[in-house]
């Protein structure tokens, strides 16, 4: 037996007997083991505490406790100690409880020292070869992940790599079919980066992207937007000076606005010590409104980003079947596309729009009780507000064409008499996010006098937040509206679940009324609903008296439409005249 068998690794024993602590200690040297001596188990704990040991040979049966439970502490600790156990009193059961507490070996006293040297000799190698094990794993372990990491990793930036995203498109996909989910997929190219490789050189360029990797790394996740829209985000390099981000739960408007805030980040960004600023072509696809397969949505989002470079670079284009024809892009459209992007920049700058004022009337009381604040464009761009808005969902710009419209809208809320109120229409990106309107300088000092109005709200899908936010919308002082319900479920499990405070009925519920037809007999139960519910409703697009008389009749209590007024400059007073007595 060779005497260094041991050599480097330390040992405790721990006796309550000094013949026995004595005898064990110099066979223990004899290995080459350095040791240490403990004669209860509170001075073995202090030895452990102080010191690492890699041994340990302990009593079964000491005067403070059973060396049991000593090696059961450690093994609740997970510490890498070999242990052996001495005993005088052996039992059958009490060495089948030290085996099953995990020793080397349990050794009854006296022993033969021939033996007792065999069976540490055995303990010794037994510890080599599981700590060697636990090497060789560690090292697999560390190989594995290193291939895993040329698989899916790209080797620059450390980002997932082309292959391994389109994986994630594949799985994002599949996932978002099973469960009726969106997602949406932006591909970012840095602009002339040719050039930039030509200045900088091939090395200049890869460190240019580098850095640009980590700087979506630490920034993607950046944002006002709703926590839950960056959630389980994929980032990955798609190949060259293109990159990409997978943004599942998110559709078209929440990807583009996210996609916007990263541009306009970038155009900005100090990136590095002696690397230029860039600016990057944005474009964004989602499913399953643009595609519904893999393949067919990055492609979707890499023609967006030709599209966004031929017109002008530096700007995001959202996919949409005009831009391309038989797989190449349509010049004109993409444009035409530019134009209205670049009317809305211009718009939202300039804050090219008026505000025109539309009165809600109270029929009980023959008088307005708000006036609904609309927008129309100034800027020639634009036909209405409602083609500004879609470059807005297009361009990622809502939030920004949201807050502009505000600013202008409720300039003139100082002229309405103090009981009145001021209704302002937002969407329902908007409405979503977290800490954004209530926060609006320009809205705080009359919170008590607008009424948001929910637009879209069959849009709506995630309730819970929606519930949430109505709740921190109305502790800041706002009161809520839904608009245009109508007769489908989506809208009438909205106003279930949103509780507004007034309830806007669809136009088309109104258009063509009669007082015995089912739009008549739907209103009623809406209505009733509503009373019970302490929501007040209003039917608006009234064009006609014979709507109006019916809605009367049927006691909707608020009234909206030409008939009694159009919209105009801050603020058009109605028809009253027009309404009948009540019945």
């Amino acid at each position: 037996m060779p005497e260094s068998v041991a050599e480097g690794l330390r040992a405790l024993v721990v006796d309550d007997e000094e013949v026995v602590r004595s005898v064990v200690v110099e066979v223990l040297e004899g290995m080459g083991f350095a040791t240490g001596p403990a004669q209860s188990l509170a001075e073995a704990r202090q030895q452990m505490a102080a010191a690492g040991y890699d041994f340990l040979v302990v009593d079964k049966n000491l005067p403070d406790g059973s060396g049991l439970s000593l090696i059961r502490e450690f093994g609740a600790r997970n510490l890498d100690v070999q242990i052996v156990v001495m005993s005088g009193y052996a039992t059958l059961s009490s060495a089948v409880d030290a085996l099953q507490a995990g020793v080397a070996d349990y050794v009854v006293k006296p022993f033969d020292l021939a033996d007792f040297r065999a069976r540490l000799q055995r303990a010794v190698e037994g510890l080599k070869l599981r700590r060697a094990n636990r090497s060789l794993l560690s090292e697999l372990q560390t190989k594995n992940a290193i291939l895993e990491g040329l698989a899916t990793r790209d080797p620059l930036t450390g980002l997932d790599n082309h292959a391994s995203f389109q994986e994630s498109v594949r799985k994002e996909i599949a996932r978002g079919r099973r469960h009726g989910a969106s997602c949406a997929l932006v591909l970012a190219s840095v602009d002339r980066f040719r050039d930039i490789n030509k200045s900088l050189g091939f090395s200049g360029g890869d460190a240019l992207l580098r850095s640009l990797g980590g700087f979506l790394q630490r920034n993607c996740r950046v944002s006002d937007l709703p926590a839950y829209l960056g959630g389980g985000d994929v980032m990955a390099r798609f190949g060259g000076d293109t990159f990409a981000l997978l943004l599942p739960e998110t559709d078209r408007t929440g990807a583009a606005t996210r996609a916007e805030t990263l541009r306009r980040m970038l155009e900005g960004a100090e990136l590095g010590t002696g690397l230029p600023r860039i600016t990057v072509s944005i474009g964004v696809a989602s499913f399953p409104e643009h595609a519904q397969e893999a393949e067919a949505l990055i492609g979707a989002a890499f023609i967006s980003m030709e599209a966004a470079k031929q017109a002008g670079r530096n700007r995001l284009i959202c996919w949409s079947r005009e831009l391309s024809q038989g797989g190449r892009l349509d010049a004109a459209q993409v444009r035409h596309e530019a134009d209205k992007l670049g009317a809305l920049d211009r718009s939202i700058r300039e804050r090219a729009f008026r505000a025109v004022y539309q009165p809600i009337v109270d029929l009980a009381a023959r008088s307005e009780l708000a006036w609904e604040a609309l927008a129309r464009p100034t800027d020639p761009g634009f036909g209405s507000i409602v083609d500004a808005l879609g470059a807005a969902e297009r361009g990622g710009q809502v939030p920004a064409l949201g807050r502009v419209l505000r600013e202008i809208q409720v300039a003139a809320i100082g002229q309405l008499p103090a009981e009145k109120l001021l209704f302002l229409n937002v969407h329902p990106f908007e409405f979503l996010v977290a800490d954004g309107i209530e926060k609006e300088a320009a809205l705080q000092p009359w919170t008590k006098r607008i009424v948001l109005e929910l637009t879209e709200a069959a849009e709506v899908s995630n309730f819970e937040r929606a519930r949430d936010r109505v709740a921190a919308l109305r502790a800041a002082g706002f009161r809520i509206a839904v608009d245009d319900l109508g007769s489908g479920y989506s809208s009438l499990n909205s106003l279930a679940l949103l509780e507004p405070d007034f309830v806007k009925l669809d136009m088309a519920m109104v258009r063509g009324i009669s007082q015995g037809g089912r739009a008549a007999r739907l209103i009623k139960h809406i209505l009733e609903y509503c009373r019970g519910e302490g929501m007040r409703a209003i039917c608006e697009g009234i064009e006609t008296e014979e709507e109006l008389r019916v809605v009367q009749e049927l006691g909707v209590p608020l009234v909206q439409g030409y008939l009694l007024a159009h919209p105009g400059p801050a603020f058009p007073r109605a028809a009253v005249a027009r309404i009948g007595p009540a019945r």
